[in-house]
């Protein structure tokens, strides 16, 4: 029974293949008329639906070997595209970090304080301050007419003053050192207090030297300055952001946002104080 379903199998193979080669025998003779055009027109219905079949299943091949050809294509266009973004990317860096140098540059050559004192623009080279020394260091120095104890400035106020100083180098104490302190006014009221440093590089204290302090959230506190003291007088020092005391307690605590931050300064001046 099984050998007589082979031969039927290959009996019908054969007839398929001749089939074939006459209707190519056919297709090389003539056109679409007569006896021969009419056969090959049956045939070619016939064989439509398996014909169909056939190139349903080639197909998703076909779109297979097609991705896998340009696969290598499309990684190699993702690695180009990658490289132009990051490139794209440090040019938009390096172009906001130079508004940002330019905009530091036009407010410290048009401070809004300290008119009448000379100074010496400078560039921050060695920073950001430390956990236990609240220093940076600057591009100038002796050679360029510095001292210890000049303050120095951001374009929003007062950074700190100079500690150690040589020919070409200078280190700047900012005023969230723990040594450091500035006397202090309120705009305002004229109330007067040190803000003394601490590690925070924003948030300082304020002590007020009066028995009845008036100060108020908001407030502008400015340095008090003197002839002989190592800061001038109305230099922009920060803004008071909290004023509290506790029941039974006669302290007022104050605490003050500076307005100039080592962090994100990079251009200085430092003022020739007291003026040579």
């Amino acid at each position: 029974m099984a050998e007589h379903r082979s031969n039927r199998r290959r009996t019908i193979l054969i007839l398929l293949v001749l089939t074939s080669i006459t209707l190519i025998t056919l297709d090389t003779r003539g056109g679409d008329t007569g006896i021969g055009g009419t056969v090959r027109n049956a045939a070619r219905d016939a064989f439509a639906p398996v014909q169909s079949g056939v190139d349903d299943l080639i197909s998703p091949i076909g779109d297979w070997w097609d991705g896998v050809t340009r696969a290598g294509d499309i990684k190699r266009e993702n690695r180009r595209l990658r490289r132009e973004l990051q490139a794209a990317q440090g040019q938009v860096h390096n172009a906001r970090a130079a508004l940002r140098e330019i905009e530091q540059l036009k407010a410290i050559a048009h401070l809004p304080f300290a008119p009448t004192i000379p100074g010496v623009d400078a560039q921050i080279v060695v920073g950001s301050p430390g956990n236990f020394e609240a220093t940076v260091s600057v591009n100038k120095g002796s050679d360029d007419g510095l001292a210890p104890d000049m303050p120095v400035v951001s374009g929003r106020g007062l950074l700190g003053k100079l500690g150690r100083v040589s020919g070409r180098r200078a280190t700047v104490v900012l005023l969230t050192d723990r040594d450091s302190g500035v006397g202090v006014r309120d705009v305002r009221s004229g109330s007067t207090g040190a803000v003394s440093g601490s590690p925070d590089a924003r948030m300082q204290t304020l002590d007020p030297f009066d028995a009845k302090p008036d100060f108020k959230v908001g407030d502008e506190v400015v340095t008090i300055g003197s002839a002989l003291g190592p800061f001038p007088a109305d230099i922009p020092v920060g803004r008071v952001v909290a004023v509290h005391r506790r029941p039974g307690d006669l302290r007022t605590n104050v605490s003050v946002a500076l307005y100039a931050d080592a962090t994100d300064t990079e251009f200085v001046r430092i003022l020739q104080w007291p003026v040579p």
